[in-house]
């Protein structure tokens, strides 16, 4: 007669079975978890408004900010560049280029090196009140979500939010747009393309350089004039040697985009003139581009800031007016010899985004006389 076989035999026999189970239920939930029935966790969307001062970028930032699936930041760049005021414009862009893909991750910490208080408040951002996202609830209880934004209320009641409460709160978002008018080569950029954590877009708006020479007049730009020209040669700033370097900058950029694999179905250009004559239309293109939807509410709003002559200071929008009159001011009040210098040291970048020369006075001042092709293509 055999015997039984020993008590530890039998428990050895359960823990295997126990051990073997275990195994078999952990290769499962990998398996279920990386099959392709199974989405991965969504990066978020990273856009950047590429511009030049006074072409329109600010109009064209808020439009993302308004979107609720947008966490929108505006001029990034405005402490660094002020910080190092004595550089030029050269210098600066690579630790702006690594100030933008820490932002674009959420990550605020370098902004401690570059704001007046250390970077403890939001308040230390000279822009924070552009930012929708940080002046609405749950970052700031001072409003609730059905309340409309007022810009002055934000500034009194949101300055105290941390920086860190910033990042956080960035991290909630699809979306990260950030405009900046301080990025004048593309080429600094392109590493970005290659980074992983990014899926990085550039979104570069143009502008008629008469427009921008004309806007220019009426905001004390020296700082930036003076940085922007540094390494030119210690010669008087005139808004003619601005505007040339910032013309060349625009076609360099263009030019870089259109030849960067990396950058392939992730750049797009856009007028600002077409922009301000169909605001819906181009709106929803530059939607689509950064994966948003155009909601009924968001249209209803654009229609508004675009065709209403009404002061708005305290709202998401500094003023709302009819935009289609905004791009032909300079041609009623424009110095002439104004324009034939402008048109002189731009004539590249006026050709290549389809803006036609006033050949005089008369032809400058007669607004029959279209001086934007309107067979430009965004392609």
């Amino acid at each position: 007669m055999m015997s039984s076989p020993p008590k530890y035999f039998f428990f050895f026999c359960v823990s295997l079975f126990l051990f073997s189970l275990s195994i078999f239920l952990h290769y499962k939930t990998s398996f279920s978890t990386h099959s392709p029935h199974s989405a991965p966790p969504k990066k978020s969307v990273h856009l950047l408004v590429l511009s030049s001062w006074r072409s329109g970028s600010s109009f064209l930032g808020q439009i993302f900010n308004h979107h609720n699936n947008v966490f929108y930041i505006f001029e990034p760049g405005h402490p660094l560049w002020f910080n190092f005021w004595n550089e030029g414009s050269e210098f600066l862009h690579f630790p702006l280029r690594d100030l933008l893909r820490s932002l674009f991750t959420c990550d605020v910490s370098p902004l401690h090196q570059y704001l007046p208080g250390g970077g403890k408040r939001v308040s230390e951002l000279s822009f924070y009140a552009e930012t929708r996202a940080l002046c609405t609830p749950p970052t700031c209880s001072a409003f609730k979500l059905t309340d409309g934004y007022d810009r002055l209320k934000c500034m009194h009641f949101c300055m105290n939010t941390s920086l860190d409460q910033m990042g956080e709160t960035c991290k909630t978002y699809s979306h990260v747009v950030m405009k900046t008018v301080r990025i004048l080569d593309l080429s600094i950029l392109l590493p970005l393309f290659e980074d992983p954590a990014l899926d990085l877009r550039i979104l570069h708006l143009v502008r008629d350089p008469r427009a921008i020479a004309f806007s220019r007049q009426y905001f004390d730009l020296s700082m930036d004039d003076k940085i922007l020209l540094k390494n030119e040669g210690n010669k008087i700033i005139t808004t003619s040697r601005v505007m040339k370097k910032i013309c060349k900058a625009q076609v360099d950029i263009n030019r870089v985009a259109k030849v960067a694999e990396v950058l392939q179905g992730r750049y797009m250009a856009i007028r600002h003139e077409d922009l301000s004559n169909e605001p819906l239309k181009n709106i929803k293109k530059m939607y689509n581009f950064a994966g948003l939807h155009l909601s009924k509410d968001l249209e209803q709003w654009v229609y508004n800031v675009t065709h209403k002559e009404v002061a708005d200071q305290n709202g998401i929008m500094t003023f709302s007016r009819d935009s289609s009159k905004v791009p032909y001011k300079w041609r009623t009040a424009m110095d002439f010899h104004l324009v034939e210098e402008i048109q002189q040291n731009c004539k590249e970048a006026m050709d290549l985004f389809g803006y036609k020369p006033a050949k005089s006075q008369i032809e400058q001042k007669n607004l029959t006389l279209d001086l934007v092709n309107k067979e430009w293509s965004l392609e």
